[in-house]
């Protein structure tokens, strides 16, 4: 049987690379955080990620594993059905590997780590199993290992911690020291719930074109990453350095603040997003508070967006250097759309009283708000309107971030990283500019802890009630089946929900909102 035990194992092989690699990308997504893990634990996507289709097959094949230890003579049929489990697991994952829908998590240094532990890990196990011929318990070790998968990596995680955080506070130290030491450098810091990498990849596109800058690239927000960026990247010769970051507790934003030293801060939105981490929106108003004591004791200079609610209600010391921006008169840096004509946005900008005409190509409400504090800021560092002007012509929407595709029969709108309540209703306030059919591909939004009922029943009524959307396809299962109950209750034709992008003949405009519509909009490309 010693050939059929090894056959066993090789067939095991792939399997387990591919559920270890899944659950080491999802704690990879949630930054490795306990408070950001244990939100994902209340989640039915949690629940269908430990328990499905192929867990239904795991449970009794352990069970019936365990039958050998009573009564050998039953290893030839364990054998046989592991065998045919092992085959048709092997051909599910060659399938999702030619169409390139598999699940990786980023190579990091941390990730190398825990994956040099969990190799050593179970060599030490199969080498036990080899040299003491234990191959009877070879069936039940590779099932434990894909039920368990979770428990085994947040275990060598919890390992790692101490090692980990060591390596962790050393770095940012430095990180610290660094940026205290280079000092000639404008430092800038975008945070809020959303926009950041948008307004982030705007700006910077500005200020490559005039000076020398270095900015966080994609979606890096963490201050273990931009302590690597700084330490790595960070020199004199730059003339500024724009950072993109988010604070999850209110003790983090003195923390960060220390790391990037910066001058400049904004502040792009306060929304629900992430208010499972901060437990209140009361919590969420303290750590304002937190960025307000942090800039009048160092001397900063604050730009907020004032069409945001949460930011308007929030008191702000009047020894605060503050740049308000907004569509009306009481904040600082006013705009006014002119035409949004043949994809170019045509809008006039106020500010020190001082009136321009600007053009972008950039579409929309919610980008030329943004925009109108990058061209403030841009003012307030001495740049001349012309070449503002001609700066503003190469701004391009970054890649999964309200990026505008051209389909031959569709207009996509890739927003796919993207996903908050506010987020969401600009976005189809805008598709009413055209006369197309409207669907919306869509994923959850995660982290709104007790709100998320309320939130996504207020989003689910504005669809329906207001008729926003001609056709709503659910790309993942957290909350499907309510989310439909609520639209068909607020009189959502049942037919307009769903099931297949093949559903979608007519000549659309289609909103992908969060990462797994990306499997509809790569059949679409």
């Amino acid at each position: 049987m010693i050939f059929e035990h090894y056959i066993i194992l090789l067939l095991a092989i792939l399997p387990i690379l591919y559920k270890y690699s899944f659950w080491l990308y999802l704690i990879q997504l949630k930054e490795y955080r306990w408070d950001r893990i244990k939100e994902y634990l209340s989640t039915p996507q949690w629940k269908s990620a430990i328990i499905n289709i192929w867990t239904v097959v795991e449970l009794p094949l352990l069970f019936l594993s365990l039958i050998i230890y009573f009564n050998p003579a039953f290893e030839i049929i364990v054998i046989n059905v592991m065998f045919l489990f092992l085959i048709m697991q092997n051909i599910f994952i060659f399938r999702k590997l030619l169409t390139w829908h598999f699940i990786k998590p980023k190579l990091t240094s941390r990730l190398l780590l825990i994956i040099s532990l969990l190799f050593t890990w179970f060599i030490i196990d199969i080498s036990f199993i080899v040299i003491l011929n234990l191959w009877s318990y070879i069936y039940s070790y590779i099932l434990l290992l894909y039920l368990i998968a979770p428990l085994i990596i947040l275990l060598i995680i919890f390992i790692l911690w101490p090692l980990v955080n060591k390596i962790k506070l050393k770095k940012i130290n430095k990180a610290i020291k660094k940026s205290k030491r280079i000092n000639n450098i404008i430092k800038i810091w975008i945070t809020g719930s959303y926009w950041k990498s948008s307004v982030k990849e705007y700006l910077s596109s500005i200020l490559e074109q005039h000076w020398n800058t270095l900015k966080t690239p994609d979606n890096i927000n963490t201050e273990l990453w931009i302590s690597d960026l700084i330490l790595n990247k960070l020199k004199n010769s730059y003339d500024y350095f724009v950072a993109e970051m988010w604070a999850y507790k209110i003790w983090e934003i003195e923390l960060l603040w220390k790391i990037v030293n910066h001058k400049y801060w904004f502040l792009t939105a306060i929304g629900n997003q992430h208010i499972a981490l901060f437990w209140s929106q009361d919590n969420i108003k303290i750590w304002k508070s937190e960025i307000a004591k942090s800039i009048l004791k160092n001397n900063w200079v604050l730009y907020v967006n004032w069409n945001d609610q949460y930011i308007r209600e929030t008191k702000f010391d009047k020894k605060l250097k503050i740049v308000k921006y907004w569509k009306f008169n009481w904040s600082n840096a006013i705009y006014n759309i002119v035409e949004i004509k043949k994809w170019v946005t045509k809008f006039e900008f106020i500010y020190k009283k001082n009136s321009f005409l600007f053009e972008t190509k950039l579409l929309w409400e919610h980008n030329i708000l943004n925009l109108t504090w990058i061209i403030a800021f841009c003012y307030d560092q001495w740049l001349k309107t012309l070449e503002i002007k001609e700066y503003l012509k190469n701004i391009k929407t970054p890649k999964n971030t309200l990026n505008i595709i051209k389909h031959k029969k569709h207009i996509l709108i890739d927003d796919s990283y993207n996903l908050s309540e506010d987020w969401l209703y600009a976005w189809l306030d805008a598709m009413n500019s055209f006369k197309w059919k409207k669907i919306l591909i869509m994923d959850d939004i995660l982290e709104l802890w007790e709100w998320s009922n309320s939130i996504h029943y207020a989003i689910w009524e504005f669809i329906a009630r207001w008729k926003k959307i001609n056709k709503v396809l659910f790309c993942w299962i957290n909350y499907k089946q309510i989310f439909i109950k609520w639209l068909i209750d607020w009189w959502f034709n049942k037919k307009n929900i769903i099931n297949n992008i093949k559903d979608i003949n007519e000549k659309s405009i289609i909103l992908f909102e969060w990462r797994w519509t990306q499997k509809y909009l790569n059949k679409l490309k």
